[in-house]
């Protein structure tokens, strides 16, 4: 399912896929909900949409992908390298490299826009400010957030705040960018602009995964479908 495909950087090699789950298993012990025996595979340069009749399976799957709920069972691979799910520092170089759009993503209440922007470029030492300042200059033009920026978050409207939210995440230059219907945070005014920024993500060798109710949201991408039914996941293939 979803094979790795060769790195043109490397000669005569294949690199590791972004993502590689082996007979994964993740439990929602609050909401009753697993997910079990997980394979998935997914190479550099991959988009893939996430189709399911439970919004709640779907969004343990990616929390699951972000790091967020541990797997009881199995492993996962991130480039290449097994994660170590014993303890949260241990997982933060990862983290760093995952953006997320989910429906409860939230910006931190006391500190202004663009300080919840800046944060992880001050927390993290080796961030390259002055990329960091002209990639932010930019994604904040695009977005249309500049107004926000020297406010706190419930000073500014909810749009205003979900796409600030996309710029933040788009700021770590992630390499898995997962996005749970994405249209909400962007708006529609904002989708060609949003698609543009993970066409760059994937030229990079990026993964971007989501799940979206805006019908030909990200087709342009060609994304592969993978449909999570009754806690398992198949790839739907092409005709």
């Amino acid at each position: 399912m979803l094979m790795p495909t060769p790195d043109p950087g490397i000669t005569g090699t294949a690199a590791p896929p972004i993502v590689q789950l082996t007979n994964l298993s993740v439990k929602d012990t609050w909401k009753g909900l697993s997910l079990s025996d997980i394979n998935v595979t997914l190479p550099r340069g991959a988009a893939v949409q996430v189709v399911s009749e439970s919004p709640a399976s779907a969004h343990l799957l990616m929390r699951c992908l972000a790091t967020l709920d541990w797997p009881c069972r199995g492993s996962y691979l991130f480039n290449g390298v097994t994660l170590p799910f014993t303890r949260y520092e241990r997982l933060l170089d990862v983290k760093r490299n995952i953006g997320y759009l989910y429906p409860m993503a939230a910006m931190v209440r006391n500190r202004t826009v663009e300080e919840n922007l800046d944060y992880q470029a001050h927390y993290f030492s080796d961030t390259d400010l002055a990329r960091h300042r002209s990639h932010k200059e930019r994604l904040v033009k695009g977005f249309g957030t500049q107004g926000a920026l020297p406010f706190c978050p419930e000073l500014v409207s909810a749009m205003e705040q979900r796409r600030a939210i996309v710029v933040r995440e788009i700021l770590k230059e992630p390499t898995l960018f997962l996005a749970e219907y994405p249209e909400e945070f962007v708006g529609r005014g904002y989708l060609s602009f949003f698609i543009g920024e993970i066409r760059r993500i994937l030229s990079r060798g990026g993964v971007f995964v989501y799940t979206t109710n805006f019908r030909g949201l990200g087709k342009e991408l060609k994304p592969v479908t993978l449909h999570l039914e009754n806690g398992t996941l198949s790839e739907e293939l092409a005709p």
